[in-house]
Formats: C-alpha cells, structure tokens, sequence
C-alpha cells in the first residue's frame, strides 16, 4: 500500500491533531537554535522535554485504555504495568541531564513506537494506528535528536 493512501485511511481528527501535536517538540527546537539568549534556550529545551514526557504518558495512557478491553488475567496484568512504564520514563527524563534525558526520551518513543506498530499489525490496535505512529514518532525523535546536535555545537 502506498504511504498517501494508508495516510487516506487515517481518521481526519487523528490524523490532524496528531500533526498538529508535532508542533511543541519543533517550535521550541527552533528557539533552541536561534541566537536567542541563554535563558531563552534553556527554557526552550525544557519546554520540549516536558512536552515529550507528557506525551509518553499519554501513549501509555492509549495502551492502558487498550489493556481495559482484556478480560482480567496476566495478560492485563502485564499490560497495565508496561502501560505506565513510558510515564516513569518521561518523568525520569525531567530529573537527568539534559542530553541524557533528550536520549531517554527518543528511547521511549522508539519503543512506544514499535510497540504500538506491531500491535496494529497484530490486530490489537486499529490498522491505521501503526501508520499515524509511525509518522508521529519520526516526528517527534527527528526534533529531539535535533536538540541533541544544537545543544553540543552551541557547546562547543
């Protein structure tokens, strides 16, 4: 199937609020990279990495909301407790450095990312899913992995 027509199959909200949710992790991306003052770009920084974190807990949110559907049992036991595991990693990201916190983060994503891709393949998750996630998470690592390079060429 060609990329524009698994991105036709898409829900038109999911589609545009999910881009639209993009925005954050690049607009304060762009700050990082201006001349703007010190001050600037550290809130900057910190503006993108709360956002992903909040963000991590919200896919770990869907896969909760996902693992309700199970009847009760080790199997939504399990998931329930990976379920929360991207909250914890975002949180933890806050209170690191923040190049090893930016890799923590784009880690989680990339996990939530194939997680969630192979469970829309699997059946678990809408077929579409695995499309818009895809999309979203190169989105979201490209902008963080672009904090990376900005915060070590303006420190060096």
């Amino acid at each position: 199937m060609k990329l524009s027509e698994a991105i036709s199959r898409i829900p038109g909200p999911a589609l545009w609020l999910g881009v639209a949710g993009l925005l954050p992790f690049w607009l304060p991306f762009l700050l990082l990279g201006s001349e703007a003052e010190q001050g600037t770009a550290s809130r900057a920084l910190l503006i993108q990495m709360g956002y992903g974190a909040v963000i991590l807990s919200f896919l770990g949110g869907i896969r909760w909301g996902a693992a309700l559907k199970l009847p009760p049992g080790p199997l939504q036991a399990t998931l329930f407790v990976l379920s929360v595991l991207p909250s914890l990693a975002g949180f933890v990201a806050l209170l690191l450095p923040a190049t090893v916190g930016l890799i923590l983060l784009i880690g989680g994503f990339l996990l939530q990312g194939v997680w969630d891709v192979q469970s829309s393949q699997r059946g678990e998750l809408p077929p579409w899913y695995a499309t818009l996630r895809a999309m979203l998470t190169t989105g979201a690592v490209l902008a963080l992995v672009a904090a990376i390079v900005v915060r070590a060429v303006s420190t060096s």
